[in-house]
């Protein structure tokens, strides 16, 4: 066989090994990246649920000032329960206040250790604190490291309410049959930026990218948290009406939850 040939052949070969393997690479990546995603949400579960048995109710969705301004979010009351990382977070000022921003622009942090006594953990510390890491999917691409990409459903028929307070106890159409946080790949917010899906604003269509909706860029679907602590993707084509029950906490609707996952809508 000329040289030519030869070149030409092992060029082919090439190709066609890269053909069959970059498929390969970006499924496992896939599977890799959609397991981590949903290992996220059962971390923000159980520091939910340990909020819920600490304070007896869900943390407020948004924290609100005497000028009705929301400034708190519901990912900044459950982090400390979460993160191993210092806690620097300033509760006397607003999520966007001058000390907050240094979380939200990847400043540098410098904190010493404790002059005496038993060594401090996670101290002493310099570097960014990223706070968001739980609350972030490593699959979004689009966002930039200190904004998330999981959020509340919030409104009056949820679980999540501006004007009240909410336990897991009191939803009325079921904790397995009821979503509390959900996976979106269209929302743009910081960690501890009080901002979620609006009920009453958002669309009911998966990966709508016209409105606020529930999405991703996984290919299986969007990840979805079940009040019950349970992680599930949500198919794309599931029916408007079946995930506007979902959404609702004690709006009466015949779901069960085991049925819409033998529909193949949930998986």
């Amino acid at each position: 066989m000329k040289r030519r040939e030869l070149l030409l052949l092992i060029t082919l070969v090439s190709g066609v090994v890269l053909l069959l393997v970059i498929p390969a690479i970006d499924a496992a990546r896939q599977t890799t990246s959609a397991m981590q995603c949903s290992n996220n949400l059962k971390q923000i579960s159980l520091a939910i649920q340990s909020y819920d048995e600490t304070y007896g109710h869900l943390p407020a969705c948004s924290i609100i000032d005497s000028d009705g301004n929301a400034i708190h979010s519901w990912r900044a009351a459950i982090t400390p329960i979460m993160a191993a990382l210092p806690q620097v977070y300033r509760w006397d000022e607003p999520w966007n206040g001058n000390e907050n921003q240094r979380l939200l622009n990847g400043t540098r942090i410098h904190l010493e250790g404790p002059v005496s006594g038993k060594p401090a953990k996670g101290l002493p510390w310099h570097g960014p604190i990223d706070y968001a890491l739980v609350f972030r999917c490593s699959h979004q691409q689009t966002k930039t490291n200190f904004h998330v990409d999981y959020y509340a459903i919030v409104g009056t028929e949820c679980i999540w309410s501006v004007e009240k307070e909410c336990d897991l106890k009191s939803i009325g159409d079921g904790i397995a049959n009821t979503l509390l946080i959900a996976e979106s790949s269209n929302i743009n917010a910081f960690w501890s930026q009080p901002l979620d899906l609006e009920f009453n604003q958002m669309s009911y269509k998966v990966n709508d990218s016209t409105r606020p909706s529930i999405s991703s860029k996984h290919r299986v679907g969007p990840a979805v948290l079940f009040a019950d602590g349970s992680v599930f993707r949500l198919d794309p084509n599931i029916p408007e009406y079946v995930l506007k029950g979902l959404l609702t906490a004690n709006g009466g609707e015949k779901i069960d939850r085991e049925e819409i996952r033998r529909s193949g809508w949930l998986h």
